[in-house]
């Protein structure tokens, strides 16, 4: 394990080369999973939120445990905390908002029509896929995996990876927005940060939502 912990570097991209660097390569999984739980942490503490005992109990027996499925169970409780965290901030955003007005109902379809736009101008991934998508009527508009290698660089694999799972993201919510569905709770906040990841936690949150989002629309579709 390193010796130094995600903590004490300010950036994502210093904490990596760390890890690479000083990290046996058969631990550097579960080094850069115990960062990602330092920073959930992190974001209670800064807030002056109580972290959830239960979840302290939890990450002290998978650390103490140390064997084989340590990894597994470790992204099991980041999952479990990020999820709660979303919670939290949903309900202060909830406490926070002012009262009275007048209240704009919106559409399911106007929903994921705003979400897709927001995430077209957040997520530079994203925005590469709809730029590609943009162009295809022309007869010699290149592939899109020819497009990525073009933009990203062939060596880019993780690049590559996660702006061919923006393109499924992407045909996920035109599943939604045409058949006007209710997007999953607390989607929006799910979906803001991913760009902002390195892989391996960038594809193991993506994927989360990808399957979230097949699930939803699998459970609608079998009614």
């Amino acid at each position: 394990m390193a010796n130094k912990t995600r903590s004490e570097f300010n950036t994502q991209d210093e904490w990596l080369a760390y890890v690479d660097l000083h990290v046996p390569a058969a631990e550097r999984a579960y080094a850069l999973a115990a960062g990602r739980t330092e920073l959930l942490k992190l974001f209670y503490e800064l807030r002056n939120w109580q972290f959830p005992s239960e979840f302290l109990m939890e990450l002290d027996r998978i650390h103490d445990r140390g064997d084989l499925k340590s990894l597994a169970d470790l992204d099991l409780l980041n999952e479990r905390i990020f999820r709660h965290l979303t919670v939290v901030l949903f309900n202060h955003s909830d406490a926070s908002a002012p009262a009275g007005g007048p209240v704009v109902v919106r559409s399911a379809r106007e929903r994921v029509l705003e979400l897709r736009d927001y995430i077209t101008n957040a997520n530079p991934y994203f925005r590469l896929w709809m730029d590609f998508k943009s162009r295809v009527t022309g007869a010699n508009v290149p592939g899109w995996d020819e497009y990525l290698v073009k933009n990203l660089g062939l060596g880019n694999a993780e690049e590559i990876e996660f702006s061919q799972a923006m393109a499924e993201l992407d045909k996920l919510l035109g599943f939604f927005c045409d058949a006007n569905l209710t997007l999953p709770k607390f989607l929006f906040e799910r979906l803001w940060f991913l760009h902002h990841l390195r892989s391996p936690e960038r594809m193991l949150q993506t994927r989360s939502v990808l399957t979230l989002l097949t699930a939803e629309i699998e459970a609608c579709t079998s009614v």
